[in-house]
């Protein structure tokens, strides 16, 4: 029984709520006239926000067509350089006595190797990261 008459005040004070703010909206907007020159304001600023946005759409549509047009074109590419690579090796089978190699491609690793006395620093500073955070864990976790 209860819950019938909270329901039934709730709709009451809905349906009193939604009355005055009606009434309240109408007697800010001060007449007519606003109210027109409200709608026109908001008509043109739709009108203007549906043309932004069909260029934006346009615009997007022009991008995205550019980068597929340019990811077609490094596979196409790639290929090129796959069927290349394979045509050496088809040739270099056909005639031994002369061989067709593509270049090295080159590694960092070639340039470069670590000291020994940086290596061990680094995994230093791993051991003693990972032995901080296991401590931390274990301390406030």
């Amino acid at each position: 029984m209860a819950s019938i008459a909270i329901m039934i005040g709730g709709a009451i004070i809905n349906a009193a709520a939604f009355t005055g703010g009606n009434y309240l909206a109408q007697y800010l907007s001060g007449g007519g006239k606003a109210a027109l020159a409200e709608k026109t304001r908001h008509d043109k600023a739709l009108e203007k926000y549906q043309e932004d946005m069909a260029n934006y759409t346009r615009e997007r549509t022009q991008l995205l067509d550019w980068i597929e047009t340019n990811r077609e074109i490094k596979d196409q590419a790639k290929q090129n350089f796959t069927n290349t690579d394979y045509a050496f090796k088809l040739y270099n089978q056909a005639h031994p006595d002369y061989k067709l190699t593509t270049p090295k491609k080159p590694n960092f690793s070639d340039y470069y190797q670590p000291s020994d006395q940086q290596k061990q620093g680094e995994l230093l500073f791993v051991g003693g990261s990972a032995v901080a955070l296991g401590y931390a864990a274990f301390r406030f976790l």
